[in-house]
Parts: C-alpha cells; sequence; structure tokens
C-alpha cells in the first residue's frame, strides 16, 4: 500500500496512517487500498486483533474529502460484499467485525472523511487542530457515504440536519459538546492519550470486548445496507444535475482541492459566493 500506512503496535493493537499528500483526499488509490485493508482486517478478526487505530500523515488534513476531479465518488465502480460502494461498504463491514475501531483526529475532516470517521466505533479530536464538517449541500450535494445515516444517531436529527444544512466547519469543542466525536484532547496529548487507550483495550479479553460489541451495536440500531445504497444512489444522481455541476465549477475556480486558505477555510468560502 502507498496511501495507507499499517503500523502492528503488537498482534492485539494496529494503527493505520493516512498518507495521500497534499490534502489527504479519499480517491480511487486510497479507495482501492480500504478494499485491501478490510480483508486483511476480516482475515485477522478471528485472531488476536481486538483494536485498530485511524490517524493522519498530515496535520492539516486528516481526510479532506472524496476527490471529485478523479471520478467524484464515482469509481470505482465496483461494490463489495454488502453491494455497497468501497467505502461505505468498509465501514459497515468494519462495524460488524469483533475489533475496536478508533479515529485519532487532527487537521480538517470534512464529507466523505467526516463519513469515515461517523462509521467508527469512538472519535478524539486535536482540541486545537481538529475540523469536521459535512460540506455537500453547499456544493448542491449530500452527504452519500453514510452522513445521512451516521450521523443523526450520534448528534440527533435537529443537529445533524443544521451540520449537513448549513455546511459549515465545526471545531472540535463544538464537536464534543455535540457527541459527534466523544473528547476533544489538547493536541500536545492527543497521541499519547489514544494510544494508552488503545493498549488498554488490547490488554483485555477478545470474548468480552466481541460482546461487548455486538450488544451495544444492537441497541445502537445501526443503519442497514440498502438505506445507505439509497444514499449513495442519490449522491451519483445529483453529481449529473446540471446546478451542481456549475455550483462544483465554480467553486473548484476559486480553490478547491488545492493547497491554500480556500480548502483551509472551506466551511467559510462556501457560504459566499
Amino acid at each position: 500500500m502507498t496511501k495507507l500506512r499499517i503500523t502492528c503496535c503488537s498482534p492485539a493493537y494496529w494503527k493505520v496512517t493516512f498518507d495521500n499528500p497534499p490534502l489527504n483526499l479519499i480517491d480511487p488509490d486510497v479507495l482501492h487500498e480500504l478494499k485491501e485493508l478490510i480483508n486483511q482486517f476480516e482475515a485477522a478478526a478471528n485472531n488476536e486483533l481486538k483494536v485498530v487505530v485511524f490517524d493522519s500523515a498530515n496535520p492539516e488534513f486528516y481526510l479532506a474529502h472524496v476527490d471529485i476531479l478523479r471520478g467524484g465518488g464515482r469509481g470505482p465502480t465496483d461494490v463489495g460484499p454488502t453491494g455497497l460502494r468501497i467505502l461505505p461498504d468498509f465501514i459497515q463491514r468494519l462495524s460488524r467485525l469483533p475489533i475496536i475501531t478508533i479515529a485519532s483526529i487532527r487537521g480538517r475532516t470534512r464529507g466523505i472523511g467526516a463519513e469515515f470517521v461517523e462509521g467508527l466505533d469512538m472519535r478524539f479530536g486535536s482540541r486545537e487542530k481538529m475540523v469536521l464538517g459535512q460540506p455537500e449541500v453547499g456544493a448542491a450535494l449530500i452527504p452519500g457515504a453514510g452522513g445521512t445515516e451516521y450521523l443523526p444517531l450520534l448528534v440527533g436529527r435537529a443537529r445533524a440536519l443544521e451540520i449537513i444544512a448549513g455546511s459549515e466547519d465545526y471545531d472540535a469543542e463544538t464537536a464534543e459538546r455535540y457527541g459527534w466525536i466523544n473528547r476533544a484532547i489538547p493536541d500536545a496529548e492527543l497521541d499519547d492519550f489514544v494510544d494508552r487507550f488503545a493498549r488498554r483495550i488490547a490488554s483485555f479479553e477478545k470474548k468480552a470486548l466481541t460482546e461487548a460489541k455486538r450488544l451495544v451495536n444492537r441497541s445502537s440500531r445501526l443503519p442497514d445496507d440498502a438505506r445507505l445504497v439509497a444514499a449513495s444512489d442519490t449522491f451519483l444522481r445529483m453529481l449529473t444535475w446540471p446546478e451542481t455541476q456549475s455550483r462544483i465549477a465554480k467553486i473548484l475556480e476559486r480553490g478547491f482541492q488545492k493547497p491554500g486558505d480556500f480548502e483551509l477555510r472551506l466551511g467559510y468560502h462556501l457560504g459566499i459566493e
């Protein structure tokens, strides 16, 4: 793999680091590697693996958003065993495995990147450097990889609509207050905190962790595959709308998907014509 770095901290604890400069976009290459990664997780799930932490090599961008210029979510066109496209297939399959998953978020995490962390079991963010956002409506789209399904489970209906319809950026303290993340941690302490917590989980009995996750999943009523397929199909259909194509062209001209202030303050700039 060239976009994901896998570190085996121990047989029970793995770390996956996103490294796709300059913006850590989710492009077809990243999707292909996630497809391979979920196969590795499924092979290891019945062995010693208990916990996986996902972090980023880029302190400014954890996962910026989908690469709209390399398919815009339309590729790869193949689907996984769930019938879902690659990222929601990855999240759904991972949610059902007897593995605890944790996002350690430093930098901007928007769109499909936010949907990725919403589908994990836990989220911890840098108080000073984490930014979360679902900016799709600002680009005449909707979240198409699970945001409309996972986000209301975390923050409730009203706040999910605020986040999605407003297309603004949210800092870590607000995200913590809303329940979007578990905790906002001082940036200097984030890595050590998540590492200690992951190692603590890895020290526990796998059977107990497996039953704990299974029962919490049952109580949480995680979204079924059919609802995620419907959201994904809506996203792809909206990509063909003339008004969507026009708005995407405008934000590309203004600096979308290029290093600079537009990407750094995307939520702000989407609200300015």
